[in-house]
């Protein structure tokens, strides 16, 4: 049986690598598998994935997911944090599709050495410097969505420091699951509701979470601001 291709997906922080993905997925009701490499303890990309394309099987790092190519696509998205030079991977990377998303102005790189297919995204190159990507895993946390509002606002404006990409999930009062991005270059900050059942009753347990990448960061800042947004289990059971 021939093998469904695996495209590896790479590219610099904010180029557009998820946003080209989730376009494939959504082009097609084909089952398909998608995995980020390097995500770690916040699968932001992952749970956004599958959360607008119920078609997608995730699959956490480790897992033995070059099985899933003989049965259906797999799209492989790598952190630009990873070095491709020394990328160990369970599969010939020669034998996959090598996609690399590059912003426009950027002509030589290490992501056109590497990719048998460059695509120009229309996000503009950046002039940040990237020194920090804090994460941080905010599961059970519920959200004042006013509180939040503001939060994101100063976040992007740079209160915390010089963002150049920013991108979280967060549960709000009413049970409702959004996912935040911004990006240096984009257009806009967007923001919208997941398609998830709400949450009624208690914390919700499915992930929530935040990266910020940057320069001159203030993660300590970040962290106690976001605890500010959070209702405490009295004033969360009055909802």
């Amino acid at each position: 049986m021939d093998r469904h291709p695996i495209y590896l997906v790479t590219g610099p922080c904010g180029s557009g690598k998820t946003t080209w993905i989730h376009q494939q997925l959504t082009t097609s009701t084909e089952p398909s598998a998608y995995i980020c490499l390097g995500a770690n303890a916040t699968p932001i990309d992952l749970t956004y994935i599958t959360a607008t394309c119920p078609h997608v099987k995730p699959i956490a790092a480790g897992a033995a997911w070059t099985q899933l190519a003989e049965i259906q696509p797999l799209y492989v998205e790598i952190a630009p944090q990873l070095d491709l030079a020394k990328l160990q991977l369970p599969v010939d990377i020669e034998s996959c599709q090598r996609i690399a998303i590059v912003p426009k102005g950027l002509i030589e790189s290490e992501y056109h050495d590497w990719a048998s297919q460059t695509l120009i995204s229309e996000v503009t190159e950046k002039n940040v410097t990237l020194t920090a990507s804090p994460r941080w895993e905010l599961t059970g946390e519920v959200l004042d969505p006013a509180s939040l509002n503001i939060f994101w606002d100063e976040l992007i404006q740079g209160a915390y420091g010089e963002v150049a990409r920013a991108k979280g999930i967060f549960e709000i009062v009413d049970g409702r699951s959004f996912y935040f991005s911004f990006g240096v270059g984009f257009p806009d900050a967007t923001y919208f509701e997941l398609p998830l059942p709400p949450v009624l009753a208690g914390r919700p347990t499915r992930f929530s979470g935040l990266e910020v990448v940057g320069n001159n960061l203030q993660p300590q800042l970040i962290m106690e601001t976001l605890e500010d947004c959070g209702l405490d289990d009295r004033t969360l059971a009055h909802y």
